[in-house]
């Protein structure tokens, strides 16, 4: 095997460069064309499912699809003990969570396209069976409204008789005010980084 020629070798060089170049201006109009097709989504308001944020106008189709899912999930699934999900599920802030959330992944597998998918038995096993699990899990909410066979209103979750560590009454908007102002305090103003550990 001969060495090759130096100048033979700075050839081939600048000829890799050159492709390389290329590529890489085609690669950039690529991206931008792909950036034009994308649909512009506003990532700075919550969407429309977040039910604190719904208006008069999504509340209650929402309210209405979810209303079916459940119905479908109880029916069609044959839900029954330990998972059927009680007619009491719209009155249980959490279950509408969940169940919103699954109707989300719902939607997400089943409303493609005609061709064979997996999103199906992604949505099935990763989502439904846990979901509807975690929902109907002993002492949660729709379990004991199960149980009972009734509504069981769960109770409103408080504060009252919580002690800080001296013994005071926990006030959370002061202590909520503290921690985010010593946050705030060991940042860096330049960076936003922090300056030292979080607590």
């Amino acid at each position: 095997m001969t060495n090759p020629n130096p100048a033979d070798l700075a050839r081939a060089l600048a000829e890799l460069r050159t492709h390389h170049l290329r590529l890489t201006d085609t690669v950039e109009h690529l991206v931008d064309a792909l950036e034009t097709l994308r649909p512009t989504i506003d990532r700075t308001q919550p969407g429309g499912w977040s039910w604190a944020h719904l208006d008069t106008d999504r509340a209650p189709t929402l309210w209405h699809q979810l209303d079916h899912f459940v119905h479908q999930l109880n029916t069609r699934e044959e839900l029954t003990n330990p998972h059927h999900i009680p007619p009491c599920w719209h009155q249980h802030p959490r279950a509408v969570e969940d169940l919103t959330a699954l109707l989300a992944a719902w939607q997400d597998a089943y409303h493609r396209p005609a061709e064979p998918t997996t999103a199906l038995i992604v949505y099935r096993h990763h989502y439904l069976w846990p979901t509807l699990t975690r929902l109907t899990d002993t002492n949660t909410p729709l379990r004991r409204c199960i149980d009972k066979d009734q509504h069981t209103p769960s109770p409103e979750p408080t504060n009252d008789g919580y002690l800080d560590f001296n013994g005071h009454p926990y006030a959370p908007a002061a202590r909520l005010a503290q921690h985010i102002a010593r946050d705030i305090a060991r940042r860096a103003p330049s960076n936003g980084g922090l300056t030292s550990p979080p607590p």
